[in-house]
């Protein structure tokens, strides 16, 4: 870990002011409970600035930048995850163990190290129980209570000096909403890095303490009267045993809407984009292998990649705004109970229901979850859900194998392959939580906070961050994957791997397709020949690019715009003895295989960015493969028993 860089950068890669600043020469760990209002402090103390710490053995990011102080020196100030204990630790992969295990390795490489601890001011004796284990610590002490303006609006008071007497650290309070807070802060860091310890046992009483240094309202303005009345009547409805969990489910719908009708749109800009851009490059370089691989491999890859980001922004947006204006804690307590079940929490209602949308926002919306095993969990669930990307390979293969049974029975279908996709992820779930993801779960701790107007510049500046993140963390996997999935698909191969006669399309002469014939004789036993191991192979890069492939395969332009004629061909091949290529058992067979198997590069590199390992992809790639296999060659050999033709 680098405790002093000499330069900070935002998050787009862009210089910022403190890149002129000197080294860092000490730490500030900003701690906090949820919803205390550390991550405005932060950013009010950066200006925004910010990158992501390279720790060891952190799961979660922390966000750092340095600072420069009034006396000149400069600061590294890190954003730790929003805790409740620094010493009642479960699991090293929590929030709490990840700040311990920062708090540790800083203080044991010698930098000079301040622990500022943000403190709701209207929830100080809950904050004040960190404040007492923070204070018994061998590492100097700054308490930053914020909530100023609300307090004064309530016409109450808090005694800093007796306060900072009791815990032993001196004491600021300040509104984080205010601008001149900000000077507040650095000066009060300044004074508490001069500062020498005073280590020792805490002995006061929490509750106690806050009672004595905060004074009652003697008068309750007309603002905080109706902030009071509003949380009241407002949880009367949002928490009601049976409207709650329905407006709950509404309101996520919308998000799910939202993030799900922004995809189309932006990925026909993109696609329209590429085929300007693709004739461009022809009429320049001209038509061949090389511009194909510009256009169809670097240039397609970025574009799936900045499909994703208006997902991925918007995802975020929605999230911040529930969570900042106190509703996500709401709603994640609505259906805990009937996630409990399952091994998850409510917290996970949220990514299991984006993941019907795309898993890539789905699996960066887990972060919400505190839990590490519960969060490991979702993730590995997520690429089970029926994404939206599976939707053209499920009409291909009812258009053409059910095309004479009528609406409503393809349209039940449809929904019956969402349903195993969701029983699939609760199954999965179960297994999970016995085995791969095992150990204790932490208990859903909520607080339930008065309802506040998000601070929108924030909310905007955490959904450029994740988008910008997602582009530089995950986006160069998916380009680099889109680029040997071309070399596959369009590449020939040796000669000594060629089955296809010379009058055949180019891509019967491909590596794919040469990879395809090997893998046949494993296949077979589902029904599956080398030309759906080819479209699996394609659809690896893109689930809707299955479609596609196969269209490629059978000679047939623009499949993904009309499947008929793809339809036509399919239900036309033949085998070397005459009969039908493909029945209604390879049906149903690859409709089970699409349900289970993990065909998305992307998910797997979003797998890796949130989890920072590639054990996770990897693991997800294997079970969701052999269960996908064992599954679909049940479906085909039952088919088979009940003589499906």
């Amino acid at each position: 870990m680098t405790t002093a860089p000499t330069a900070a950068r935002t998050d787009d890669g862009s210089r910022s002011p403190a890149e002129q600043t000197p080294p860092a020469q000490s730490v500030v760990a900003l701690l906090g409970r949820p919803n205390s209002g550390k991550s405005s402090l932060y950013n009010a103390l950066t200006g925004g600035d910010a990158k992501v710490g390279n720790f060891p053995g952190v799961t979660v990011d922390i966000l750092e930048a340095a600072v420069r102080l009034p006396d000149g020196s400069t600061a590294m100030v890190a954003d730790l995850p929003g805790l409740y204990s620094i010493d009642a630790v479960i699991d090293p992969e929590t929030d709490e163990g990840i700040a311990r295990q920062f708090l540790d390795r800083v203080r044991g490489q010698g930098t000079p190290l301040l622990v500022a601890q943000v403190v709701d001011a209207t929830q100080l004796a809950l904050g004040l129980r960190l404040t007492r284990e923070l204070s018994g610590r061998d590492v100097p002490l700054l308490v930053i209570v914020t909530q100023k303006d609300v307090l004064e609006g309530e016409g109450r008071a808090l005694d800093c000096p007796a306060l900072a007497e009791a815990v032993g650290a001196p004491v600021v309070l300040v509104s984080g909403r205010d601008p001149a807070s900000r000077d507040v802060i650095l000066d009060a860091i300044v004074g508490a890095l001069a500062r020498p310890k005073t280590s020792g046992a805490a002995t006061w009483d929490p509750p106690a303490l806050a009672r004595q240094v905060l004074s009652d309202a003697p008068r309750v303005s007309a603002e905080a009267e109706r902030r009071r009345t509003f949380t009241s009547r407002a949880d009367a409805v949002l928490l009601h045993s049976v409207i709650g969990p329905l407006l709950f489910l509404g309101l996520m719908a919308v998000v799910f809407a939202a993030v799900f009708l922004v995809a189309e749109p932006v990925t026909a800009f993109f696609d329209t984009s590429i085929g300007k851009l693709r004739g461009l490059l022809e009429r320049t370089l001209g038509a061949g292998l090389f511009t194909s691989f510009l256009t169809d491999g670097v240039i397609a890859g970025a574009g799936t990649v900045l499909a994703y980001v208006p997902q991925i922004a918007i995802l975020t947006l929605a999230m911040e705004v529930l969570d900042a204006s106190g509703y996500l804690a709401r709603g994640a307590f609505l259906v805990d109970r009937l996630l409990r079940l399952l091994g998850l929490s409510g917290r996970s209602f949220l990514p299991l229901l984006m993941g019907h949308a795309c898993a890539i926002p789905a699996i960066a919306s887990t972060r919400i979850i505190r839990d590490p095993r519960e969060r490991l969990t979702t993730i590995l669930v997520l690429p089970l859900m029926t994404c939206s990307a599976r939707l053209p390979t499920y009409a291909l293969i009812l258009t053409t194998f059910f095309a004479s049974r009528g609406t409503w029975f393809k349209a039940g279908v449809f929904v019956l392959l969402y349903f195993s996709g969701i029983l699939a992820g609760l199954v999965a779930s179960l297994l999970l939580r016995r085995t791969a993801t095992k150990g204790r779960s932490l208990p859903l701790l909520l607080e339930m906070p008065s309802y506040r107007m998000p601070e929108w510049r924030l909310v905007a500046r955490k959904g450029w961050q994740s988008a910008v993140r997602f582009v530089r963390d995950v986006g160069r996997a998916i380009v680099l994957v889109a680029a040997l999935l071309w070399v596959l698909l369009k590449v020939p191969a040796p000669d000594a791997l060629q089955t296809a006669p010379p009058s055949a399309p180019p891509i019967e002469h491909s590596i794919a397709a040469a990879i395809g014939h090997r893998l046949e004789p494993l296949t077979r036993p589902l029904g599956f020949d080398w030309r759906i191991d080819v479209g699996l192979i394609g659809s690896f890069g893109a689930r809707e690019v299955m479609v596609g492939t196969m269209g490629v395969i059978f000679g047939i332009e623009d499949a993904g715009d009309d499947v008929s004629p793809l339809s036509q061909k399919i239900r036309e091949a033949r085998r070397p003895d005459g009969s039908p290529a493909y029945s209604t058992r390879t049906a149903l067979a690859l409709l089970a295989f699409f349900v289970l198997a993990c065909q998305c590069v992307s998910t797997l590199a979003a797998i890796r960015r949130e989890t920072k390992s590639w054990r996770w992809p990897l693991f997800v790639l294997v079970y969701t493969y052999s269960v996908a296999y064992l599954v679909a060659l049940i479906v085909y050999q039952l088919g088979g028993l009940a003589h499906l033709s």
